[in-house]
């Protein structure tokens, strides 16, 4: 699979906290654009200097800090949260991420690809956060340890979901069992048919990315996933769309490891 950025979203405008000093000191008050990139990357080869973020009228903006928090859990380093000034929402909002440097993936899923020359459309502010990528996490990897919930022992099958940026529930908790009953995941039996499902259990709660793992109690192959409007919120407090995306399986290559 080429490389590609699959999403851009300017999730604050001069909205990130006192807390992002720890990540980039001085960043307060800047703002924040998660970026989701189709393969895992190298962190050794992320660096501020990798991206230029366009605004509407043509002025280039560098980042002043990059990083891969929060979701550094095993096979998530694919969202780089870019950190700067990068415009105004409402006179000269971004529109375009650009990396312009050598970016390269860690290999894991293939021969290396590098990022540079890649670009994508950034999501507007006033957007709500959707689902850009869902993938069938290889059973080796259920029992790592991380930063968010597990999965609990009898799932058949886990999908990880990835939004375009940080999502919670509108009063700040996580998702819960109410948020796990609304993920509707297509499955593909043998013979063919399809039939739709919750998941048996969500995990990756309590490390504040924008991943969840949806647990299924079926080995059907998991097709697409679907998630209703109304019921997530991102840091702006934008409530979700309506979203769907489709299922890719990802087979890790072990000997890089």
């Amino acid at each position: 699979m080429p490389a590609r950025l699959l999403s851009a979203f300017y999730g604050l405008d001069n909205g990130l906290g006192a807390g992002i000093n720890l990540i980039c000191p001085g960043a307060t008050g800047q703002d924040g654009m998660p970026v989701v990139l189709s393969h895992t990357i190298d962190p050794g080869t992320l660096q501020p200097e990798d991206f230029r973020v366009f605004t509407r009228s043509g002025a280039e903006r560098t980042p002043l800090c990059v990083t891969l928090a929060p979701a550094r859990d095993p096979g998530e380093l694919r969202t780089v949260l870019l950190i700067g000034e990068f415009g105004d929402a409402a006179n000269d909002p971004p529109v375009k991420v650009l990396v312009v440097a050598d970016l390269l993936s860690d290999g894991m899923t293939g021969r290396p690809v590098n990022f540079r020359g890649t670009e994508t459309q950034v999501i507007p502010l006033e957007a709500g956060p959707t689902l850009v990528l869902a993938e069938v996490v290889p059973e080796d990897e259920w029992s790592m340890s991380g930063r968010g919930s597990a999965c609990p022992a009898g799932a058949l099958q886990v999908v990880r979901v990835t939004w375009a940026g940080g999502v919670r529930l509108p009063n700040g908790d996580d998702p819960g069992d109410t948020e796990r009953v609304l993920y509707r995941v297509t499955v593909e039996r043998p013979d063919g048919t399809r039939d739709q499902t919750a998941p048996a259990a969500l995990a990756e709660l309590g490390d504040n990315d924008n991943n969840h793992l949806l647990c299924l109690d079926t080995a059907d192959t998991a097709v697409s996933v679907a998630f209703p409007a109304g019921h997530l919120v991102d840091p702006n407090r934008d409530r979700n769309p309506d979203t769907q995306v489709a299922v890719t399986t990802v087979i890790r290559d072990r000997r890089r490891q």
